[in-house]
Formats: C-alpha cells, structure tokens, sequence
C-alpha cells in the first residue's frame, strides 16, 4: 500500500525543502512512539528514558495520538515553526473543522470517541485548552531536553538531501530520501501500512519535512489552501538520551553567595541539561519563562554560559568557567 504523489512540471518548480523542524509533528509522533512496545532498538534507551518523565496532564492525550492508527488533524496545524504558534493554531481550530475531524478520526478507527472527546468535537475550549496544556507539557519534558541534538540531526538530514539536489537535481534528490519512499518520475511514491491512494499535486507543489520521531513510514498532511507536505523519517544509528538530571541540592553557599540562590541554581541545571531550552529550564526550575530569560541574561554576561538560537528556541550551554564553579573547581 501506499500514496502516490503525481507530479506535473510545475510541482517539480514548486518542491521545497523544509529548513527546520516542525516542533507539533515532533511532539505528537514521539508521544505515539511511546506507546509502542517495540520502538525499535535505536529509540529503546529514549524509550526508557521518557517514560520516566510524562507529565500526569498528558495521559489524556492517548485518546488522540494512540500508537497506531489515524491521528486528527487539528493537533497538527501546518507551516507552524514555533511550538507556541502551532498551540495558538490548535486553540483557534474552527469548530467545524474539529468536529469533521475527530468524527473522521472515529469512523476510520472503527471506535468510539470518549465523552470528553465527544465534547472537544462540539468545540469545548476548556478540554481545547487541556489538550494544548498537555501537548506543551509533553513538548517541555521530552522534546526541549534534546534540543540541540534533534535540530543538528534534522538539518543534517535536511544537507543530505540537498546534496544530491545540488549535485545531481531533483531526480537524484527524490530518489534518495528515505528507504519507504520511490520517485519513478512523475510518481513519488510513499510505503504505507494503510492507506493506498493517489494525489495530485495539480501544481500546488510540494513541501519535505524530515522528521526525527517519524520511526517507520513517512506521512502526508493535505491542504487544499497550502501545498501538501510530506513528512519523512530520518535515518538514524542512535537517539540520544540524556542521563537523568540529579535532584540538585543546594551545597553550593559559596556559588549562591556569589550569584544569588536562582541564578546559581539556573547555572547548575544548565550544566546538568548539556543544552537545556528556557522553557525546559522553566519547566525544571519552577520560574517563569521571562525571569528565566532575565537570569540567563546575566549568567552570560558574566561569561558563564552561552546562548545559541535555533528557530525560535534559545538553548543555553555552560562556559568551562560555568561548569568550573558548579562543580566547585
């Protein structure tokens, strides 16, 4: 089974390649790899590691993103590249559209919707906004922690396929994506284990998104205002895991003297973290998002950390002069 994509010439002028991540995909692909058994020995570590930190909000979200089978829509809005846009996206999903959807969603699954599903399809915003909460729950306790590492995987993926793009053109590019994925011009053909359909693309063109939670099969998110997308799996040899953050404990007088008892103790989970996000640092510390922000500030102007920019994330990594005092040397 599979989807085919036909292309004319003006799709092929039209194809694009995504220059990041897509941080709702992401978030939603890696909560249904969780629930599977078997993800794999390359995503069993993370597996395990994960498993010890879902938030209670998010068991909810089973009803929506089981570990098969269809998936709705609207917990996927396209073209967001900030988790917090993509969230505004879900809380404005029309009501129309959300009741199509789920109801979609039952019908192909062949099983009944919770009543409190039931109730989000009549358009809820209570259990709308719950939804949302535990989406950016999931985001900050599983995703945000491997920050760094799933973007610098994700634009290498993106360079691989430029390559042979650049190289070669489109023919070669297509043609060497994903293993589940075939271009026999003008079909690119996508492996499927349930669906057997075929698009035309009718010169809307074309978006690649390479996905690091995608473990198996690529998928395709259709539009009739946007060109669709194809979102495939990247290769990987491992998926990193990062070792569980000791409690911390505040032994460090002499550090939050010096700094102040928050910021010494911002220092130390960002030493710890190995490239912590400021919302997983707010999450982890228990301070909002702007006084985070504030405090980083003036850890890296004391030369402490440093801050890069992916997107429209911040990531924070200690200086050797930050790990230096943390670790009492």
């Amino acid at each position: 089974m599979a989807f085919r994509i036909h292309f004319t010439q003006d799709d092929l002028l039209r194809l694009s390649l995504t220059q990041e991540p897509d941080p709702l995909h992401e978030t939603v692909a890696s909560l249904r790899l969780i629930q599977r058994r078997r993800p794999g020995p390359v995503f069993g570590p993370w597996r395990r590691w994960a498993l010890t930190r879902i938030p209670r909000s998010v068991h909810l979200l089973r009803a929506l993103v089981p570990p098969h089978g269809p998936l709705p829509d609207f917990l996927t809005p396209p073209g967001t590249r900030d988790l917090e846009e993509g969230l505004d996206n879900v809380l404005h999903t029309p009501k129309s559209f959300l009741r199509t959807d789920l109801e979609s969603v039952a019908r192909v699954a062949a099983r009944p919707l919770p009543s409190w599903v039931r109730s989000l399809a009549d358009g809820n915003a209570q259990n709308l906004q719950s939804v949302a909460s535990a989406v950016r729950d999931w985001h900050q306790a599983v995703i945000a922690p491997l920050g760094q590492h799933v973007d610098a995987r994700i634009e290498a993926a993106r360079l691989s396929a430029a390559r042979p793009l650049m190289t070669s053109g489109v023919d070669a590019m297509l043609s060497q994506l994903h293993p589940t994925i075939s271009w026999a011009p003008p079909v690119l053909e996508l492996a499927t284990s349930d669906h057997d359909w075929d698009i035309h693309l009718d010169g809307r063109g074309l978006r690649l998104i390479p996905s690091y939670f995608y473990s198996r099969e690529p998928a395709i998110h259709l539009d009739p205002d946007l060109p669709p997308i194809v979102i495939y799996p990247i290769t990987h040899d491992t998926v990193w895991s990062p070792r569980p953050a000791p409690v911390l404990r505040p032994r460090h007088d002499t550090l939050a003297a010096l700094l102040g008892h928050r910021r010494a103790t911002l220092l130390q989970v960002i030493t710890v973290g190995h490239g912590i996000s400021t919302s997983a640092l707010a999450h982890r510390t228990g301070v909002s998002p702007a006084t985070v922000s504030h405090h980083t500030t003036a850890l890296r102007d004391a030369g402490l950390i440093t801050t890069h920019r992916a997107g429209g994330s911040a990531h924070h990594l200690p200086t050797p002069l930050g790990v230096q005092l943390v670790n009492g040397g």
